[in-house]
């Protein structure tokens, strides 16, 4: 069968679903029940925006999947990344591990210079028409450079390990693969406070004493400890509300956006902190991790499996097992299997989701409180009140808004 009717039979169905998928956020829920439900707690205005606000992301999407297929399409199946894999190895005299950081690197450039006109058109048109981007051109442009060094940093010490385990242990390497990758993700978790956040903004401690006092009774309620609280610049970028914990052992420490502390009132700000310590008292954290070490070992073994075939090899470019354009193949396959397995992945986030509410309504006895964060974050994100059913199930990280609502009107009820 020849090679482009195999390209063809393999990405049929993910552009189709990428075809259905624009459809439905065109549409939204057209649903007359959903709608009433919906106007119970916001307004037409609210849903006009919120529909405008995702119609002029929608548009971009096509061009979006088209530069994805591109990309891909030209690395591993028209040949481009096996030729740049020679060309470099010839510039090392043959030392893969030399050729490996100067191929992420030209792999890295080349997306962020293909990405580079959507994601401005997206910061500068959309999200500043749309009156959420406070970003200018300096800091959007430094934080392209930033995220390409970083990135790059990254993706070769993952990288480099992992290939050499692919190269030395061709008969068992999968097992040893997913520890240095895992250790690698822990480590950056731990690590990330001190060095990656503050590349990209400036944290400061809580200067209301209030409400740090309360934050920590609230975190010595739920059984942690807190060392520090800090408010992030977020205003510099944007206008979104948030607030997350983040660090692991002695990393770790509360954040609040300035917008959040600013536009808030204090038991608003309460509730979100309440509804991050929900994750931590369930161990979201720790059973995610878990869940992405399951993910990550059963994703090498599949992958050791395919490319235990010369066939398969040929067909995405391959010149062996060990090959740099693994580094290619590997992020277009998970993204393949991510839209396969989203639905499942969002439902768990969901569930989550709704046991850390449970908790921000158990920590503050305040469901009023919780009522109006939830529409204040509505309004400030311009979100989507009438998002697709079907999206929702596969993308949808968060309960919708009327039903987090729902949920603290039944705990008030409840009371």
């Amino acid at each position: 069968m020849p090679k482009l009717l195999l390209v063809i039979i393999l990405l049929a169905p993910f552009v189709a679903w990428d075809a259905a998928c624009y459809v439905m956020r065109e549409r939204g829920d057209t649903s007359p029940a959903r709608r009433t439900e919906v106007l119970r707690h916001f307004s037409e205005r609210q849903i006009e925006t919120g529909r405008d606000h995702v119609l002029r992301h929608n548009k971009l999407t096509p061009f979006y999947r088209a530069i994805f297929y591109l990309f891909y399409g030209l690395l591993l199946f028209a040949g481009l990344a096996g030729k740049l894999e020679s060309f470099l190895l010839g510039l090392t005299n043959g030392r893969w591990w030399a050729a490996l950081p100067l191929f992420v690197l030209a792999l890295l450039t080349a997306q962020t210079l293909l990405y580079l006109p959507l994601s401005a058109y997206r910061e500068f048109v959309i999200e500043r028409g749309m009156g959420l981007s406070t970003i200018t051109v300096g800091t959007w442009a430094a934080d392209r450079l930033k995220s390409l060094a970083l990135n790059w940093v990254i993706v070769s010490l993952v990288a480099l390990p992992v290939l050499w385990l692919v190269r030395s242990l061709p008969g068992g390497w999968p097992l040893p693969a997913a520890g240095v990758i895992l250790a690698l993700s822990a480590f950056g978790i731990w690590i990330s406070p001190w060095v990656i956040d503050p590349l990209f903004n400036k944290f400061t401690p809580l200067d209301d004493a209030r409400l740090e006092q309360d934050i920590r009774a609230l975190s010595a309620g739920a059984g942690l400890d807190v060392e520090r609280v800090y408010v992030m610049d977020a205003s510099r970028r944007a206008l979104y509300l948030n607030a997350y914990f983040t660090g692991l052992g002695n990393s770790r420490r509360v954040v609040l956006y300035d917008t959040l502390v600013k536009e808030c009132t204090h038991d608003e700000v309460i509730s979100v902190v309440a509804h991050e310590l929900g994750h931590w008292k369930h161990r979201h954290v720790a059973k995610g991790f878990l869940l992405e070490a399951l993910g990550v070992t059963v994703g090498l073994w599949l992958l050791w499996l395919l490319l235990n075939s010369a066939g398969i090899r040929e067909f995405f470019g391959l010149s062996s097992p060990g090959s740099l354009a693994l580094i290619v193949l590997l992020p277009f396959l998970i993204s393949l299997t991510g839209t396969v397995i989203s639905p499942a992945v969002s439902a768990l986030s969901r569930h989550f989701e709704r046991q850390a509410d449970t908790t921000s309504l158990e920590l503050t006895n305040n469901p009023e409180a919780f009522i109006s964060l939830e529409k204040r974050l509505v309004e400030h994100a311009r979100s989507d009140l009438l998002s697709s059913p079907l999206l929702h199930t596969f993308y949808g990280s968060h309960p919708l808004p009327e039903q987090r609502i729902a949920r603290a009107e039944s705990w008030k009820t409840s009371r």
